[in-house]
């Protein structure tokens, strides 16, 4: 059975406080409009069988919380805007998501929080597609994202100090777009390759958070300039109200504290026990990654 939040969990209020710290300039970003229909359950295969489980009230949340749980609210928009986007990639082309490092986690033993539900319910299906102007005919973005080096701002970029020797798959490209965007070597490398965007830092995004950079911003600064920021329709998908438009999605926003706890996701290093496992799907060859140590606060 898919699991709910708690009895008694009001959703709204936590969304409500990350609106308060919302720039004037949140609603700027223009969500595009696209025919994506919104998938609101996946088959999820854990070690104890597949579970058809909610998307926004119960995958997304316990992925943010299991991926990237202590980061700064922004981050972990960031991280359920990521979540959501690779889970679409992997629905549409195979039908199911592993819960495991050679995906995402979904099971960790930690349950979500507040703060996890509030991320998710605040990028209400926001996913992650290119070309931008392709209409109907823009490819789904395997958004990849590792936990990275730990970074300082105020560039959030230099960070040597890697416990979890994932910052190789790290790309920086803000101000960069179309084919001079730095593609990650997690996917297929290849400027036709539109599932390949990059690949994002949780380090870094929970240090650009804290330098008071909004979800707009952090995931353009990891995935293009020109990335397209899409809200899937459906049932399960809830746009924001009006009086909170700008509510996930600008670029004024303060991400604020957070101390990070990035597990890395989707794909990360080798195994010392084999070589990397390449995996074409569609237009994208994701390799098979390592397990990850947790990166913002601990050694791997």
């Amino acid at each position: 059975m898919p699991r709910r939040p708690p009895a008694g969990f009001a959703v709204a209020s936590v969304v409500a406080a990350l609106a308060a710290g919302a720039g004037c300039d949140d609603a700027h970003l223009m969500v595009r409009s696209q025919a994506v229909s919104a998938f609101c359950e996946a088959a999820v295969d854990t070690v104890d069988g597949q579970v058809l489980v909610d998307v926004e009230t119960d995958y997304l949340p316990h992925v943010v919380a299991c991926e990237n749980g202590n980061a700064a609210p922004i981050a972990l928009q960031a991280q359920a805007v990521a979540a959501r986007s690779y889970l679409y990639y992997r629905l549409e082309r195979s039908g199911s998501i592993g819960d495991g490092t050679g995906d995402q986690v979904y099971t960790c033993g930690r349950a979500p929080g507040p703060e996890h539900y509030a991320a998710v319910a605040a990028t209400s299906g926001l996913v992650l597609r290119y070309p931008p102007d392709a209409g109907d005919a823009a490819t789904q973005v395997a958004a990849f994202f590792v936990a990275g080096a730990l970074q300082a701002g105020p560039s959030c970029t230099g960070g040597t100090d890697d416990p979890t020797g994932t910052e190789q798959w790290v790309t920086y490209n803000d101000g960069l777009s179309g084919a001079d965007l730095h593609q990650t070597p997690l996917g297929l490398v290849d400027p036709t390759n539109y599932a390949n965007r990059g690949c994002l830092s949780q380090n870094g995004s929970n240090c650009l958070a804290q330098q008071g950079y909004g979800l707009a911003s952090i995931l353009r600064f990891y995935y293009g300039a020109d990335i397209g920021i899409v809200r899937a329709d459906g049932p399960c998908v809830t746009a924001p109200d009006p009086a909170d438009a700008g509510v996930g999605v600008g670029d004024d926003d303060s991400g604020g504290g957070g101390t990070g706890d990035a597990t890395g996701g989707c794909v990360t290093s080798p195994r010392s026990s084999g070589g990397a496992v390449a995996l074409a799907i569609g237009l994208c060859a994701l390799r098979r990654p390592r397990r990850r140590g947790r990166g913002a606060t601990r050694t791997a």
